[in-house]
């Protein structure tokens, strides 16, 4: 109720729970019906959580999906392999090979964006990412 009273627009909202103790992990995940949502929310990058005597700063990441090909070459340029990263940037929100990250991000103004890749436990990580 509170991200869609913030940011308009959730269809799903829950709170990731560790299957063996069916206790909370201290994570949770919104899908949003639209694209403006989307991105009001991972561009706040924090929100405060207010409920009875709850209050809590929470950080929105967007979740990144396993096994995405890249969206810039489907895999030509890359030999078909799943797309690594993932730009979390507004002025991406795309799945890139690591051609094509190389590439994409040497232009001016996208050359200071991190790669979020899928760690562990559904939890997206910045990797360093050196040119060539």
């Amino acid at each position: 109720m509170i991200m869609d009273r913030l940011y308009g627009g959730v269809c799903y909202a829950g709170i990731d729970t560790d299957p063996e103790l069916k206790y909370p992990k201290g994570a949770g995940r919104v899908a949003f019906s639209n694209q403006q949502s989307y991105i009001a929310a991972i561009s706040a990058r924090f929100v405060q959580l207010q409920h009875n005597d709850i209050d809590k700063r929470v950080e929105v990441k967007p979740y990144v999906l396993d096994d995405q090909m890249c969206d810039e070459c489907q895999g030509t340029r890359c030999g078909g392999k799943f797309a690594p990263f993932f730009c979390a940037n507004v002025t991406c929100l795309q799945y890139y090979c690591e051609y094509c990250w190389a590439s994409i991000h040497s232009r001016a103004g996208r050359e200071f964006h991190k790669p979020l890749v899928k760690e562990g436990g559904d939890r997206p990580r910045h990797v360093p990412f050196r040119w060539s």
